[in-house]
């Protein structure tokens, strides 16, 4: 995708192909001229088509003004005379307007199905034009779509492979001698270059299910409306998304509920009125963990910058609680770990030097190494016998398991390495025991090439690269880690597609919320990216025959592999580090 830096076309009738006009403008204007839609007076500084490929595309960050003066789409309602066929196409064109609880799209509905239409039930974000046809009756008709997302009602985004499609069927009948909608499915379509105009990412919080003293982004996206504050608490009281599972858990029990119907927003401060039944006041502690995970989550909304909570009508006192900030972002050691001329080495700041007194196997050929948090106890792959192994200084290396085209192991902070292959098997052992541990319970990836496992800093989610059969187009998910009473793991919950049908082979985390991702051991230029959690992302420099890549705190930290060089992401160019030490890595 490229940046959106010119103006949004005036959207008009046309008939043909105006000169100049790109597809995706074109595209939108026929869409446009056959509905007759409003032209759209704002200026913003940035627009355009996004990717076949991949989720939403993040390529500019917004601007306060932007924020403030968000595009309103303005749907044509229904003409006078329109045909049944007008009366569908009008209706799918007015998912765009989200305003008055999409009032417009509603106007193309009997007075019936309009008050029972649920237009938030999900967004199916289209590529290309809906195809509408009649069927065999009077009244019938079909729309087929190409997608490359579906939103859901709670807000998660899915992104779909390319050659994804929807039906959707429709029953119309006369209502005072014109056309009008009795039967059409929940929920709209919005074309993916409209979809980041309409919506907007908030990412709600939750506590990590073993350690509540750090915070787990769970994103979500939701329409721009002045409702926005109110759709994130209401969200936030259902509990985490599906793919988090029980990898995380609420301050806010699910008998709490809003006493008001909305949450309003005023000189920058969202009013949170609860209803909680055997609520105790006194209980500072909780009524803290409560107010924290409210406060993070409406902190991510355009306008408020503070949180006021009420419960049961009385000021909700967090003064005097012993319950410490939790940490919303886990950060890592400046160090690396890397290959040497066949050794493990640190590297840090252009120097590296071997780590001592460790023992490797015998004939070894070391690949993908990695290392704990504390930087005493490191991991890596065998090439010459397709084994993952550990080690420590002073001690003998530990066989961990075995298999096809292995990743890199990744340590989590509770003491475990993990890793999987190209049989979609995940393994995780404590780094501090011996053997190889036992495998983790991840039924979605069975018969799937797992390219690379990587968990999270707070230890509460995996980010996975898998590819099916013989395609070279991956998926990149996000799967909640759910653990025993021990923090042993004992599965990854089925993932959520962050991305679908992308170039990727590796992904790399470098914040909560960020990771970095590329194609491995091409001839030609690889093309990393920088993605959020909600789907957003940005083209990188491109860097040729890249065979690793490493993400330390934030993008001033990431790192490239190619032709045994290193170099570091300077700006929009690679520098070069060392020649010394290659396909680095930083703890985790």
């Amino acid at each position: 995708m490229t940046a959106r830096k010119h103006s949004r076309q005036v959207r008009g009738r046309t008939g043909g192909t105006p000169a100049g006009r790109t597809p995706a403008q074109h595209r939108r204007a026929r869409y446009a001229g056959a509905l007759a839609a409003v032209a759209l007076g704002l200026t913003l500084s940035a627009c355009g088509a996004m990717p076949r490929s991949g989720p939403v595309h993040k390529v500019i960050e917004p601007t306060e003004q932007s924020e403030q003066t968000a595009m309103a789409f303005n749907p044509q309602a229904p003409q006078v005379g329109a045909s049944a066929q007008e009366i569908v196409e009008g209706f799918l064109a007015a998912g765009v307007g989200a305003q008055d609880d999409y009032s417009v799209a509603r106007k193309y509905l009997t007075p019936q199905l309009a008050t029972t239409w649920k237009p938030d039930t999900r967004v199916l974000i289209h590529s290309g034009e809906p195809t509408t046809v009649p069927r065999l009756n009077e009244g019938e008709f079909r729309t087929s779509l190409e997608i490359s997302g579906e939103l859901g009602s709670n807000g998660v985004l899915t992104s779909q492979p390319s050659g994804s499609t929807r039906v959707l069927d429709f029953v119309l009948t006369s209502v005072d001698g014109q056309w009008r909608i009795s039967k059409a499915p929940d929920g709209v379509i919005v074309p993916r270059a409209d979809f980041e105009q309409i919506f907007d990412p908030i990412t709600l919080y939750f506590y990590s299910a073993k350690d509540p003293n750090y915070l787990v982004p769970d994103p979500r996206w939701f329409a721009k409306r002045s409702t926005a504050s109110t759709a994130a608490v209401r969200a936030l009281l259902s509990g985490p998304a599906g793919y988090l599972g029980t990898a995380v858990t609420s301050a806010l029990p699910q008998t709490a509920s809003l006493s008001r119907s909305s949450v309003p927003v005023s000189g920058g401060t969202a009013a949170v009125a609860l209803s909680l039944a055997n609520f105790d006041p006194a209980d500072v502690d909780e009524a803290h963990r409560m107010d924290q995970q409210l406060r993070a989550t409406l902190r991510s909304v355009p306008n408020v910058e503070d949180v006021d909570l009420t419960i049961n009508d009385a000021p909700v006192e967090t003064s005097g609680s012993s319950s410490s900030e939790a940490v919303r972002s886990v950060t890592v050691p400046n160090r690396q770990i890397g290959v040497s001329d066949n050794r493990l080495a640190f590297y840090q700041g252009g120097q590296s030097e071997d780590i001592p007194n460790v023992t490797l196997p015998d004939g070894a050929s070391i690949a993908r190494p990695a290392m704990g948090t504390e930087a005493t106890i490191f991991g890596f792959v065998n090439n010459a016998d397709s084994v993952v192994y550990t080690v420590a200084s002073g001690r003998e290396p530990e066989r961990r398991w075995s298999g096809t085209q292995l990743t890199r192991p990744s340590f989590d902070r509770m003491d475990y390495v993990w890793g999987s292959d190209r049989s979609g098997t995940v393994h995780a052992v404590r780094a501090s025991d011996e053997g190889e541990g036992s495998t983790v319970s991840a039924q979605w990836l069975e018969n799937q090439h797992v390219a690379s496992l990587r968990i999270s800093r707070e230890g509460s989610r995996a980010l996975v690269v898998t590819t099916t059969g013989s395609s070279s187009r991956a998926t990149v998910w996000l799967a909640g880690v759910v653990r025993d009473d021990s923090g042993r793991p004992t599965e990854l919950v089925k993932g959520n597609a962050v991305a679908a049908d992308v170039d990727v082979d590796t992904a790399q985390w470098i914040s909560a919320d960020e990771f970095v991702t590329t194609a491995l051991d091409q001839d030609g230029n690889a093309q990393p990216r920088r993605y959020s959690v909600a789907g957003r992302y940005d083209e990188l420099p491109s860097l040729t025959g890249v065979t690793s890549i490493a993400g330390g705190n934030g993008p001033a930290a990431v790192y490239g592999a190619s032709d045994g060089k290193l170099y570091m992401l300077t700006g929009s160019s690679w520098a070069l580090q060392s020649e010394a030490v290659t396909d680095t890595a930083f703890a985790g």
